[in-house]
Parts: C-alpha cells; sequence; structure tokens
C-alpha cells in the first residue's frame, strides 16, 4: 500500500478540509498557538483531566496537556474529535441547543449549521478524526492550514528521502514559497494528492508528482500504483532542489479556472 503521501480536499468557504497522511504533530505544530482548553465532543472521559458539569463534557486543561493529547490522540483508541473553547463561564454558558449542536458534530462529523464556531465558546479550531485516516478539520482562520500544510510536505519528503538511503544525512530544507503554498491550497479544493513514494531523484531534485482527484475521498483508492493512477489523475510536479535550495511547482491546468476558485 503507498503510505507515503498527502491527500487534501479543501473548502475555504466553509473553513475546512479533509485530509490524509497530515500527521497530529503536523497540526499541533503548525497552528499559530496550542489551544489552552479543550472539550472532547467525542466524550472521551478516559483521556480528560477535568469535566464541565453544565455541558457534560469531558474536557482537557493546559497547553501542554493538550498538545499531548492532541499528537497521542489516535492511539488511544478513541477516534479524536474536540475543539477548542477560552473560557469556563463560555461552556457554562451553552444552551440546551448548543449542547445539542456538539453532539450532532461529534456524531455525524459535520455541523448541524453552517460551521462549528461559536461566539460563546470562541473556539479557533475543530478536529475530527475519521475512519480510514481521514480527518477533518475546521479552522476560524484559514490561512493556518499554510504551515501545516508545509510541515506535512517537508516531513514526507524527508521521510522519503532516509528510506531510500543507508547513511542518509540530514536534509535543511528552506521555506516553501507562499505563492506555491497558495497553488497547492487553491488546487486542493478539487481535491490534491501529492505522491512522495512515487516522487523521482535526479540531478539533486526531488520531484513529486501532483494528481488531480475527482471526487471526495471517504476510502483508501491508492492501495497500490495502479489504483492510485486508475483513480487520479496527474496534473503536475512539485520539486525541491536541494543545490538551490529552492521549491518549484508545475501546475498542467487552468489557471484562470481551476486556481481562483476561493
Amino acid at each position: 500500500m503507498l503510505t507515503n503521501l498527502i491527500y487534501l480536499k479543501v473548502s475555504p468557504v466553509d473553513h475546512f478540509s479533509v485530509t490524509w497522511g497530515i500527521s497530529a504533530g503536523d497540526y499541533i505544530n503548525g497552528i499559530s498557538k496550542v489551544p489552552q482548553n479543550i472539550i472532547m465532543i467525542n466524550d472521551d472521559v478516559d483521556n480528560s483531566n477535568s469535566f464541565n458539569v453544565h455541558s457534560k463534557f469531558p474536557t482537557i486543561t493546559g497547553q501542554s496537556q493538550v498538545r499531548d493529547y492532541v499528537i497521542r490522540g489516535h492511539k488511544t483508541g478513541v477516534l479524536p474529535k474536540w475543539m477548542d473553547y477560552q473560557t469556563k463561564d463560555g461552556l457554562d454558558s451553552l444552551s440546551d441547543d448548543e449542547i445539542a449542536d456538539l453532539l450532532y458534530l461529534a456524531h455525524m462529523d459535520v455541523p448541524r449549521r453552517r460551521n462549528p464556531f461559536s461566539v460563546k465558546l470562541d473556539n479557533e479550531f475543530v478536529y475530527l478524526g475519521g475512519t480510514n485516516g481521514f480527518n477533518r478539520f475546521y479552522f476560524r482562520n484559514f490561512t493556518e492550514l499554510d504551515h501545516i500544510l508545509e510541515l506535512s510536505i517537508k516531513r514526507h519528503l524527508r521521510h522519503q528521502r532516509n528510506n531510500k538511503r543507508i547513511f542518509a544525512r540530514p536534509i535543511q530544507m528552506k521555506d516553501i514559497d507562499q505563492d506555491i503554498l497558495s497553488d497547492l491550497l487553491h488546487f486542493s479544493v478539487q481535491g490534491m494528492i501529492i505522491a512522495f513514494e512515487l516522487g523521482k531523484e535526479t540531478q539533486r531534485q526531488f520531484k513529486m508528482p501532483l494528481f488531480k482527484v475527482d471526487k471526495s475521498q471517504t476510502k483508501v483508492v491508492w492501495g497500490s500504483e495502479g489504483q492510485l493512477l486508475s483513480n487520479a489523475e496527474q496534473v503536475g510536479t512539485l520539486t525541491y532542489n536541494t543545490l538551490s535550495n529552492k521549491w518549484s511547482i508545475d501546475l498542467k491546468v487552468n489557471r484562470e479556472q481551476d486556481l481562483n476558485d476561493l
């Protein structure tokens, strides 16, 4: 099975993304500020460190405790589903209907209303772990996804490079230009796969193919190279040049039509 890849589909209008291959570590290290408090909307009492009597939700308080839970969340045996909140008073002020909205979100993985952001909770993030490795993220500030994607791309590329070398030297990668990240995120509106395992290294350049996926994925369609190629179309390449320390992108798409959907 192909495992070293990123699948990303985004909806900037609704402030969410569906991902495969972006780890919890990429997420928590990529966001601008780790939350101080989170609600465990999956009712994960065993991994909480506090409980809100009014809403009946277990919670975690403390940035380091939140970071630890997010990173190990998929190893607890319970699908991680959480959202941040600012104050206990805000959580205590939720109405019955607002609590019902959170229960619906946890059960259906989509908000009952337009988005899962609450004035009372003043939340910035919602993380919904799913089956088959797919995760759904909501961001109040959608630009948070830029750094998360950048960290994940660098991690996957290091992993692929190290797997092909017996004695691999650490590679210090430069930041990805904002224009390239913007192109990738615009392209991800359609559904994008970066297939690191199918990449090639020539003349100190790592070339990673970019694939367009025609529909939203709810199951893995990359069990093998043949399965991936039958379900997706290669439309570009992401390249990192280790001599010039520069990233570049080549997208064979109509930019007027496909990259201006935001």
